[in-house]
């Protein structure tokens, strides 16, 4: 086996187009996300603490509730609470409303020192946090004119805090490792089996002494090999170009993405017994892919998606393998702490195999 296995690591090698447009295309993406951040574009997750419970300060709440790309939460019981889930990542800013705030506005108001707001974000100063720290500051400065025209009553003091949370190219990164890896093996190995269907090498493999068994085997090793290449390069180019910033073991996110390999793999043995020609393999293995890639959460969180669909794109191959690699590489999770998505894998693979030998034709 290990010749046939050198002889097909050679001839994917010596397919330089291929071997090129494999890792080129997710390098391009990776580049296109670096540069190019939707995050800064969206909405924000904004936690208000407001200690004043006054009426003034719930005016303010208010007034940043009607922002349309900020998701405003201010039902935390305490700031400590508050300040933990932003250093956790489930806040992009916390706006805290002091217990003097509610004194503004009164008589015995005059004269006083102007009240600070503190606005704390893990953003660092990106175009983004900018934009968002302007429009609160904006929304701020109109509750600064209810309260009192001079000297001003409000000040809005935004400061960087160190979080765990991951940012959005260090998610985007996973996908597009899962989306490189998919397409790379489902498509490949079906149009490279319908291409040798079609020219009958399929069958002239059965009369020869080799075992099918190892030539599907030395197929399965070589395109993991080269998909795990993919994986390390792109990860390498996000690291390192783009400051990607991981808190797992990668060494686990290579173990299960080679695991989730073979099941797109076995995808690819299937598609190519459905097609008759490698345009029509490559044509079914997109049709699959493309709808994959995005209701699997590649790209985009699939919570916005209506009506039961959250819940139905959970059995995709695809979710779980980006779920259980994100959460080694990002929230720092061991294997056995994500044991449902691997298990999702582990009954993916017995179908998907079970599914490859049945259906699988050599001529």
């Amino acid at each position: 086996m290990l010749p046939l296995l050198a002889a097909n690591l050679k001839m994917l090698l010596r397919d330089r187009q291929t071997l090129v447009w494999a890792v080129a295309f997710p390098v391009i993406l990776v580049v296109v996300f670096g540069v190019f951040d939707p995050s800064d574009l969206g909405s924000a997750d904004l936690g208000v603490v407001d200690l004043a419970g006054a009426e003034s300060s719930r005016l303010l709440r208010t007034d940043l509730e009607g922002l349309e790309y900020l998701d405003v939460r201010s039902d935390y019981a305490s700031r400590s609470e508050a300040e933990a889930d932003l250093e956790d990542g489930g806040l992009d800013f916390l706006l805290v409303i002091p217990e003097s705030f509610a004194a503004l506005g009164t008589p015995s108001s005059g004269g006083a020192a102007p009240v600070a707001l503190p606005l704390l974000h893990g953003g660092g100063e990106d175009r983004g946090s900018r934009l968002v720290i302007e429009a609160i500051g904006h929304v701020v400065g109109r509750a600064d004119q209810r309260l009192r025209d001079a000297p001003p009553a409000l000040e809005l003091e935004a400061r960087t805090v160190d979080t765990d949370g991951a940012g959005y190219f260090d998610v985007v990164l996973i996908g597009l490792v899962g989306l490189g890896m998919m397409t790379n093996s489902m498509i490949s190995i079906a149009v490279k089996i319908s291409l040798y269907r079609n020219q009958s090498i399929l069958k002239r493999l059965l009369v020869t002494p080799l075992p099918v068994r190892n030539y599907f085997a030395s197929e399965v090793v070589a395109h993991t090999l080269l998909s795990l290449l993919q994986a390390a390069v792109v990860i390498g180019i996000g690291v390192l170009a783009f400051d990607a910033s991981f808190r797992g073991n990668l060494l686990w996110v290579f173990l299960i993405a080679a695991f989730a390999n073979t099941i797109f793999l076995n995808i690819g043995f299937v598609i190519s017994s459905w097609a008759n020609s490698p345009r029509a393999a490559s044509g079914l293995g997109n049709v699959v892919a493309v709808p994959m890639v995005f209701f699997s959460g590649a790209f985009f969180s699939t919570a916005s998606l209506p009506s039961v669909l959250p819940e139905l794109v959970q059995v995709l191959p695809l979710t779980p393998m980006l779920d259980a690699m994100r959460g080694v590489a990002i929230d720092g999770l061991q294997p056995w702490e994500v044991w449902r998505q691997l298990a999702m894998l582990a009954g993916w693979l017995v179908v998907s195999s079970a599914a490859a030998v049945k259906l699988f034709k050599f001529g």
